[in-house]
């Protein structure tokens, strides 16, 4: 598995048809915030309503034939629940995801790994700044 090509292409994804070409019929996905799910189209969904413009950066990536770990960073802008009526708050996060795939590279199973204090704290900080002045 040329894993740096999976990389490229993964970071592509810029739609909800990308996304889901990623994964195979058969399918699990895990995060800290949502259980395991076959649903990816509805994990799509949910992070581009507060998140509408994330994206995800493959800063390492290793693996075997069958799976792979990567780190990543991850940047968007939050406009979920609290941030109504504002620009919303820049976000950036990290994480780390292991991903394990069938023969054609499909993905089978997906489970993210980072720290949600560290975005809890960035958008605390961001609703709670006062708005910027114009001059």
């Amino acid at each position: 598995m040329d894993w740096q090509a999976w990389a490229r292409r993964f970071e592509a994804v810029d739609d909800l048809d990308s996304w889901v070409a990623l994964f195979a019929a058969e399918r699990a996905f895990r995060d800290p915030v949502t259980p395991w799910t076959s649903d990816i189209q509805g994990v799509a969904e949910l992070t581009r309503s507060i998140f509408p413009d994330w994206t995800q950066r493959v800063d390492t990536i290793r693996g075997d034939d069958r799976w792979a770990v990567f780190e990543w960073t991850g940047r968007g802008t939050y406009k979920g629940p609290g941030a109504e009526g504002t620009p919303g708050v820049a976000v950036r996060m990290e994480g780390a995801t292991i991903v394990e795939v069938d023969a054609s590279g499909k993905v089978t199973r997906w489970r993210d790994y980072l720290d949600t204090n560290e975005s809890i704290q960035q958008i605390q900080a961001g609703l709670a700044a006062p708005p910027p002045t114009s001059t």
